[in-house]
């Protein structure tokens, strides 16, 4: 009795796209909850803001942290995991082997620096306004944090697999 086994199809694009934008925002929620949690666990709360050279956990410091690591690094590696995907075929349109990609995930990568960076300086100035006394618990921290991380993360996994599918 012979079994027949289709051969796996390559992925869709906007299945892939989805598929890897969800993928990284889990990562990001696992990543970012854990980080902060484990820095903030022994403090009795966490302020909003702190004077600017203060290494202390604090709400603004930490956005602004998110803005910058995960415009480079989420991009950077976005990129090349959807390269990958399309030079071997698992992904429609397929790349030839010898594609190269030049400096459009750097541009990217700056382009995502840029649309993440103004608003968490925006917001840190706001509770910068807020004053001093605004202060979380270090599981509202957590949660806020995570939550941000895992939104940006979606929305750039979203917008470097798009970037790197229009090659």
């Amino acid at each position: 009795m012979a079994t027949n086994v289709a051969a796996a199809a390559p992925t869709t694009m906007d299945a892939f796209i989805e598929k890897q934008a969800r993928a990284d925002a889990v990562v990001n929620i696992v990543l970012a909850g854990g980080i902060n949690y484990w820095l903030t666990r022994d403090l009795a709360f966490v302020p909003a803001t702190l004077p600017f050279g203060d290494s202390a956990p604090n709400l603004g410091g930490t956005l602004i942290a998110i803005a910058v690591l995960m415009s480079l690094m989420l991009t950077l590696i976005v990129y090349a995991i959807t390269v990958s995907q399309r030079k071997s075929g698992k992904l429609t349109p397929g790349l030839a082997a010898d594609t190269r990609v030049g400096f459009a995930p750097f541009v990217l990568a700056f382009k995502h620096l840029a649309m993440t960076l103004i608003p968490a300086f925006l917001i840190v100035m706001v509770l910068q306004g807020a004053g001093p006394e605004l202060r979380f618990t270090p599981m509202a921290f957590t949660v806020i944090v995570t939550i941000i991380a895992a939104v940006l993360a979606y929305f750039m996994s979203k917008s470097t697999t798009r970037a790197t599918l229009k090659l």
